[in-house]
């Protein structure tokens, strides 16, 4: 026997490309759901689709993703798929969606081969859930199946709503043992039940999965577990599935957990399952307890898993190890650990069965240590029959004992000799190259090798399990005709196979033919080896002879007059010494449709689902349909109640009545069509209802039991029409009938005697089956049991002042209690009272006539009673400035003040006709009960809401401040802010709100929910209901209502708002830095942008070098530009662009630069080309020259030459192309502009509403000063009502308006000063009383009772209010006072 080394390498060399690959479990898993699709799996469907989603958005939102990609295999029977595997989650959940429900038949389903189907798509390591109703048909493929699992390490979970009946059928059994191989469970449920299950997918399907302990239990018992828990667990899985599920869990301190202490309860199915989850919070030996029938799963997630692997191979160069192990021969086991991390180790390796009891130890030697893993190797071992898991043994890296389980069970497997297959039907061509394959299958390492004859084709070849090996022929010729053989050689044997090339068909056509005419089916052999020809029809030779069929010389089958019996499949048969061949062709004969139906009337009931078979034929194969009333029915829709299946059987869900009727079966095609016709009979057993249960009279009343029968009657019996209905009661005479036409019973008891009084039974019998209801009678005396009131009935009238409260009262007496009842005689609803009714808060909307009312079954009696409600007083809102201008930024404040008005008025602010928004309360409160308090202006303005007092120092105590949702929260004497889920904290004195109110303002900011609440809200409403807009911008600018609304009345104030926002100068969109340098080409048009914007428009005003541009070569844009027609090398400078309003300026430079070759004469300084001067005054006259070259620089005045000395740098040589450019200025002598008049004081100007008044301005100097004119900080334009004349020296207003009021400033100005003169213009409006004050009233007052007579008038300025009592002043005295605010 070769050493164990050489055992070691080769397993080594044989594990080492897996190494690389992730193990099963790590990641890359598919989520794979098999679904039976038969009609039963409605509601099934419906959850999984709901359920799908929810599991989809759960493994998205992980971190680690454990799902790659998700596979769907729909089956019923006899189909399975087909299968889609997508990445594309969105994909799956549509084909999920678009499965059809359909079929049924006969229970059994083909599960099996859709397993396989799910498992060979997915990845290794995945989760496979099987929803169905039924057990399996196809349970014989299991162990192609099992071998596959064991292979892809996948898990199979099984979520059963049926299981036909029987659990012991192998088609169940083979559940069992798929969810045993693959450590997954079988869960027992109802069709409702389902979306629970998917809510613990939702948790099972997670990275890093790794097994603790799996066992089956079929006789039952109590078993203990102790389970090691390493540190590297995280989110211990326990599963248990089987009848009364249970389940005991203790920490490694013994201590029992409960379910919301240490343990989470997953899922919970009485009778069927039980998940539960734990956080092992502590490492060391845990113990699980579970009982009864069951299976049990435990899981955890860790980083920490291995993979084994087996061989019989001792070799140095042996193969991939098999794995499954073989019985009978040595076998070792390796394993590779992977996240396990030195000084870890793993001790041994054990088997276990599937009860969990261990059958032998192995102990475990390392092999070798890579990147991402460890190999570790057991001795050689001889594996016991059956099933068995594998578990290793060992310590991490701090000691802890490690445990982990195999995630499947292996199989241990008996070899045989191989099996080998080679098809014994090879056909070839003469000259043709052709291919010979063999393949084998084997359970243990097997060597394929192909002969003919002695001789070897090709070089022999080792294989593990599976081989096919070829021998290919370039060109076939005759000499290539004989047997060739396949072997296959295993330790436990050989097996050998043969072929030789057989004879060969050509596949005949399919033929159709019409009733009555001949026919000749031919089945030509190519080929010269003899051979010998059959014919057979639908599996039976056929017998030649009958008179109509004969074998022709050719080998043809002749048909003569053939008949619609005729047409079958045929097949022919040429044999030869090596073989045989075969060919099929139909012969179809055309036949008109038929129908076969069951004619028979089929009864159904109420919710019954009924099937309707039709069995059509003909050819060619007719089209079949349903149909009801003319109409087709609908074929295969999902989610309706009535449709067709591809088999043509039409399906009635849930029936109704509506559904009787007769239905036909129609078939047709092109040779006719035929029709059947199935009637449907609804029946439906009797049902009773008495119309009254239990009834109450007087005695000597007469009464009425009534008696209501539903349902479908069986055909008229020839005593009643209809059911049979009787009622049997206390009196003999009693006889109950049926009114004419109705299907209801009638019993008249007359004149009430005490004795009458009992149980009346009604009965009604039919075909069907029988109903009983009944009627219990109550009868009394008038005396003892009708309502009445105790006290007078509470008749006449009851007023109340507004805002008072009053109490209606209602007390009656009888037999049974009486029921009382209030109502209002206007109709209007009075809800919840009962007996008497009381009014807290009277209102205008609780004046009525209320009415009384008790009742019982021997009576009824009413009272009335008028509530009236006094002192209400419509709202009053005291007057405030009709216009408010406002600066943009600067606070504005709109006052709203309500004088009167019972009860309180509603406040409301509407802008522009629309509610204006504002921020929720402030307040704090204590325990339970919110207390609002106000809140001063702003955020950190104002007083602090006071925070709660403690009663002593270091006292408990709780309470917190709220904003919308901003929360500070007291506890313990320490006060707390949350802020985006997080506690800023800071001691809290008793008594002592100084650090509240210190701390509030440096807040950095509150929280609106999790979104932080601007500091400075854009509205804010006063407690006195002034409006404060902290921030105004031009989108507040508008017409502001405030309204006052009660019950009496109505009263509103407008205020017009502007705002004016300071001018902002941008250069194409955008700001631009100061100054811009722009070039210019000598003469061609350049433009200097200016693009203004604010409120009011801005006046701009250009400057050259600090003076104004001449307008003879500059002109200014509508748009604020600067546009220079033909700029000359003068033009070269500072060009300042200043916009102004009343909000403020502002202003941007532009440096031009104008080249040329001309020189050009220009100012040193930034002069005009005019200097003016005062008499007596020196001026500086500097020029500068410029241009290529340098020109001669001379002084002229009056047209002669100044011999003058330059100042240098200013001399020049005169230049060769005596290019000449002239420049001059003149001298004029200014003078200050002055306004006409004696003084500069402030003028005041009254003027009458709707009157004229001018305002002049006259101002003379050197240059002619200009005019300009400014209204409140604005300038004035000619509009609005206001006329600019003589220049703008006379402002004139023809008709005043209020608005015209304000400060008017006129500014004249020339290039030496400016002087200006101020206006205070006051519009005057006469008084004018309001709401009707001026009018005679005559008021009626009670002797001793107080009056307020109201005086309210308007005018500006505010008009004084005087009384005056038959002609005499009132003064105020004891008995009189003049309200503050009112007249």
């Amino acid at each position: 026997m070769p050493p164990h080394g050489g055992v070691f390498v080769s397993l080594w060399l044989l594990l080492a490309p897996s190494v690389t690959e992730p193990p099963p479990g790590t990641g890359g898993a598919t989520l794979a759901f098999v679904f039976d699709v038969t009609g039963s799996m409605y509601d099934d469907l419906v959850q999984v689709m709901d359920g799908a989603s929810r599991i989809l958005e759960r493994t998205l939102s992980r971190s680690t993703k454990p799902i790659s990609n998700y596979a769907l295999v729909p089956f019923h029977d006899p189909e399975v798929g087909p299968a889609t595997l997508t990445a594309d989650p969105r994909l799956f959940q549509r084909r999920l969606r678009e499965l059809h429900v359909q079929g049924g038949g006969d229970c059994p389903e083909m599960s099996v081969g859709a397993i396989r189907l799910a498992v060979e798509v997915s990845h290794p390591g995945s989760f496979i859930y099987v929803f169905s109703d039924a057990r399996a048909k196809d349970y014989e493929q299991q162990e192609d199946l099992l071998r596959l699992l064991q292979h892809k390490q996948t898990q199979v979970v099984f979520v059963l709503t049926g299981d036909c009946g029987d659990r012991s059928h192998p088609g169940y059994r083979v559940y069992e043992r798929i969810a045993a191989t693959s450590s997954g469970q079988i869960f027992h449920l109802d069709k409702q039940q389902v979306t629970e299950v998917l809510k613990w997918v939702e948790e099972a399907i997670q990275a890093s999965k790794v097994h603790l302990l799996s066992t089956d239990h079929e006789d039952g018992g109590e078993h203990t577990w102790p389970v090691p828990f390493d540190p590297s667990l995280k989110e211990v899985t326990i599963s248990l599935s089987g009848p009364a599920p249970g389940i005991e869990v203790r920490d490694p301190a013994g201590k029992v957990l409960e379910n919301g202490q240490g343990l989470k309860e997953l899922l919970s199915i009485p009778n069927s399952a039980m998940v539960v989850a734990v956080e092992p919070h502590e490492p060391g030996t845990w113990s699980v307890t579970s009982g009864g029938r069951h299976s049990l799963r435990i899981t955890g997630i860790s980083n920490i898993n291995f993979q084994a692997s087996f061989s019989t191979q001792l070799d140095f160069g042996a193969t991939q190890p098999g794995e499954r192990p073989v019985q009978g021969l040595p076998i070792s086991v390796v394993v590779n650990c992977t996240g396990l991390k030195p000084p870890g180790h793993l001790q041994e390796i054990e088997l276990f069965n599937t009860s969990g009891h261990a059958l032998l130890s192995l102990p475990a030697r390392p092999l070798s240590n890579t990147s991402s893993g460890q190999l570790w190797v057991g001795s050689l071992l001889r594996v016991p029959p059956g099933d068995f898991l594998l578990k290793v043994k060992g310590e991490d890296t701090q000691g802890h004992p490690l445990h982990r389980l195999s995630g499947v069970t292996y199989t241990s497997v008996v070899p045989g000799l191989p099996k080998v297959n080679i098809s014994s039907k090879i056909q070839a061509y003469n000259r043709e190259p052709q291919l010979i394959s063999c393949s084998a299958r084997s359970e243990i390492p097997f060597r394929l090798q192909l002969s003919r004859g002695r001789m070897k084709l090709g070089e022999e070849q080792l294989f593990r399990s599976l081989g096919n090996i070829s021998w290919l022929i370039p060109a076939v010729s005759k000499s290539d005709e004989g047997f060739y053989e396949c072997t296959a050689t295993s330790k436990f044997g050989a097996t050998r196979a043969h072929t030789y090339p057989p004879p060969r068909l050509i596949a005949p056509g399919n033929i159709t033919a019409s009733p009555g005419q001949d026919v000749v089916m031919s089945c030509p052999v190519l080929g010269d080896v003899p051979y010998n020809l059959t014919w057979s029809w639908d599996g039976k030779a056929a017998q030649p002879g009958d008179g109509r069929t004969r074998l022709l010389q050719n080998g043809s089958l002749e048909i003569g007059r053939v008949q619609p019996g005729d047409g079958g499949l045929y097949e022919c048969v040429a044999r030869s010494a090596h073989g045989a061949a075969a060919a099929s062709l139909w012969l179809f004969v055309r036949e008109a449709p038929w129908v076969k139906v069951d004619a028979s009337p089929q009864r159904f009931g109420r919710g019954q689902e009924l099937w309707l078979n039709c069995t059509a034929g003909g050819h060619p194969p007719p089209h079949t349909a349903w149909r009801r009333w003319g109409l087709v029915s609908p074929s295969l829709p999902i989610c309706r109640r009535v449709f067709t299946d591809a088999q043509g059987t039409l399906h009635i869900r849930a029936a109704v009545p509506e559904d009787a009727g007769n239905y036909s079966c129609y078939a047709s095609s092109a040779l006719g069509w035929d029709e059947q016709v199935v009637t449907l009979e609804f029946t439906e057993p009797p049902a009773i209802l008495a119309v009254t249960p239990s009834l109450k009279a007087l005695v000597g009343e007469d009464v009425t039991l009534e008696c209501w029968v539903l349902g479908v009657p069986p055909k008229p019996s020839p005593v009643h029409r209809g059911l049979s209905t009787t009622l049997q009661g206390h009196r003999e005479q009693a006889v109950a009938t049926f009114p004419p036409g109705t299907q209801r019973a009638v019993l008249r008891l007359q004149a009430l005697r005490e004795e009458d009084a009992g149980r009346y039974v009604c009965e009604a019998l039919g075909e069907a089956g029988v109903a009983f209801d009944g009627t219990v009678l109550d009868v009394g005396s008038p005396a003892c049991c009708s309502p009445r009131f105790l006290l007078p009935p509470p008749l006449g009238d009851t007023a109340v002042e507004v805002g008072g409260s009053v109490s209606l009262l209602c007390r009656v007496e009888g037999s049974p209690p009486p029921r009382v009842t209030w109502s209002r005689q206007d109709g209007k609803p009075v809800t919840g009272w009962h007996g008497p009714r009381g009014v807290s808060s009277a209102s205008l909307d609780d004046q009525a006539i209320y009415i009384c009312e008790a009742q019982n079954e021997f009576g009824k009696i009413q009272a009335e009673v008028k509530l009236t409600v006094t002192g209400h007083a419509a709202p009053e809102i005291a007057l405030a400035s009709p216009v408010v201008r406002a600066l943009s930024g600067q606070p504005v404040s709109l006052s709203c003040v309500i004088l009167a008005g019972r009860p309180f008025p509603a406040r409301r602010w509407l802008k522009d006709g629309q509610p204006v928004r504002l921020p929720r309360p402030l307040g704090w409160w204590v325990g339970r009960q919110p207390q609002a308090r106000p809140w001063g202006r702003g955020f950190g303005a104002g007083w602090v809401p006071q925070p709660p007092r403690f009663k002593a120092a270091g006292e408990r105590c709780q309470g917190s401040i709220w904003v919308g949702r901003v929360t500070w929260v007291y506890h313990h004497a320490r006060m707390f802010l949350l802020l985006k889920d997080q506690f800023l904290n800071m001691p809290q004195r008793h008594g002592d709100t100084s650090l509240l109110s210190s701390f509030l303002p440096s807040l950095p900011f509150p929280l609106q929910g999790t979104e932080p609440i601007s500091l400075s809200p854009r509205y804010h409403l006063d407690p006195d209901g002034t409006l404060l807009i902290p921030l105004p911008s031009p989108g507040d600018a508008g017409t502001y209502f405030c309204t006052a609304t009660n019950v009496a009345g109505f009263s509103s104030r407008e205020t017009q708002l502007s705002v004016s926002t300071k001018p902002r100068i941008s250069v194409n969109g955008s700001q631009a830095s100061d100054p811009v340098t722009i070039l210019a080409v000598l003469g061609q048009e350049t433009t200097l942008p200016c693009e203004v914007q604010g409120y009011p428009p801005p006046l701009v005003v250009w400057t050259q070098d600090s003076s104004v541009p001449s307008p003879l070569r500059y002109s200014v844009l509508p748009s604020g530009s600067l546009r220079l027609v033909e700029p000359q090398v003068t033009d070269t400078g500072l060009y300042t662009c200043t916009a102004t309003n009343a909000a403020g300026n502002a202003s941007l430079s532009y440096s031009l630069h104008v080249q040329g070759s001309c020189p050009q004469v220009k100012m040193l300084l930034p002069w005009p080309a005019t200097v003016s001067v005062l008499e007596g005054q020196s001026v500086r006259l500097a020029c500068k020259c410029q241009g290529i070259p340098f020109p001669t620089l001379s002084w002229w005045k009056d047209g002669r030459v100044l011999l003058l000395s330059l100042i240098p740098p200013h001399t020049c040589v005169e230049p060769p192309d005596r290019c000449w450019s002239p420049w001059s200025k003149e001298c004029f002598m200014l003078t200050l502009p002055r306004i006409q008049g004696s003084s500069k004081a402030l003028r005041k100007v009254s003027v009458i509403k709707a009157g004229e008044t001018v305002l002049e301005c006259e101002a003379v100097g050197t240059p002619p000063p200009t005019v300009t004119w400014v209204k409140d900080g604005q300038p004035v334009a000619g509009r609005d009502g206001i006329l600019l004349t003589e220049q703008g020296k006379r402002l004139r207003i023809p008709k005043a308006e209020v608005a015209h009021a304000g400060r008017y400033i006129c500014l004249v100005a020339n290039a030496v000063g400016q002087e200006q003169r101020e206006f205070d213009v006051a519009v005057h409006v006469p008084p004018e009383f309001i709401q009707g004050s001026g009018l005679t009233t005559n008021i009626s007052v009670s002797l001793q009772g107080s009056l307020t007579l109201t005086c309210e008038a308007t005018g500006i300025p505010l008009p004084t209010v005087t009384w005056s009592w038959n002609g005499s002043p009132v003064t105020p005295s004891k008995h009189t006072h003049v309200l503050s605010g009112q007249g």
